[in-house]
């Protein structure tokens, strides 16, 4: 049998550094990219990759391919987030969230797709609640989510043609919370519900994959508020609007 490849970014966060982990435990080729301040010193598995730029994406992406031939999952973590109300921040900063949260994860998928394409791969998104419903306090992060979330869910169709999948991860709150621009004055992370761990969403993410899921909502948080703001958007705004008020978490 053919070596199976997987590509993680932001595989040194949080959520990125298990999935790597748990991919390599169990016999993977895995590649790890992240920004070269953020890779682990010493560990072969990562690849410095600013994923901003497209040029060095395309070239990282072309030295995997030229050494493994196929990329059987690529799992998109990277992200970054922007707490504060929407004119806590300029247009640079929105733009920021958006080239790390959506325009990266496009760069990487459309660079990855000759490798993806000849393995009938897989790609996994890891996406958010604020991907499907207004999330206060993190207008730019939920802008960025929801982009990139309206992308890969337009695109499955497409790319099952040619036998890639895409699975679409929603975790709601996670404990530690993410990588962030410097935060506004005054703000606080607020959360609704009980947060998740790390570990609870690369396993959800992981298991989703493996059953070829493809949308994941890990947490009872994540479900109800599918439900709910669907169904009822006034009322899930009611709701948002009072828990994360009187949830407030530095």
């Amino acid at each position: 049998m053919a070596e199976t490849v997987a590509v993680v970014t932001g595989a040194a966060g949080q959520i990125g550094r298990i999935i790597t982990d748990r991919l390599s435990a169990r016999g993977d080729t895995v590649v790890g990219l992240d920004l070269p301040s953020a890779c682990p010193p010493g560990d072969s598995r990562f690849i410095g990759c600013d994923l901003t730029d497209d040029a060095v994406v395309q070239q990282v992406m072309r030295d995997i391919l030229a050494e493994h031939e196929r990329i059987d999952l690529l799992v998109l973590s990277a992200g970054l987030s922007a707490i504060g109300s929407f004119e806590d921040y300029d247009l640079a900063t929105h733009r920021r969230v958006m080239d790390v949260t959506h325009f990266a994860a496009v760069s990487v998928a459309l660079a990855a797709m000759p490798g993806l394409r000849r393995s009938r791969g897989q790609i996994v998104l890891i996406g958010s609640v604020a991907g499907f419903a207004p999330v206060l306090g993190r207008p730019a992060y939920v802008a960025a989510k929801h982009a990139v979330t309206g992308l890969f869910t337009a695109i499955g169709p497409e790319l099952a043609r040619d036998g890639v999948r895409v699975t679409i991860v929603h975790p709601t709150f996670v404990a530690g919370g993410m990588t962030e621009v410097d935060r506004a004055p005054g703000a606080s992370r607020a959360t609704s519900g009980a947060a998740l761990t790390a570990e609870q969403v690369a396993q959800a993410a992981l298991s989703g994959a493996a059953a070829g899921k493809q949308v994941v909502r890990v947490g009872r948080t994540a479900r109800l508020a599918w439900t709910v703001n669907r169904l009822a958007p006034r009322l899930y705004l009611k709701l948002m609007t009072r828990r994360l008020r009187t949830r407030e978490t530095p």
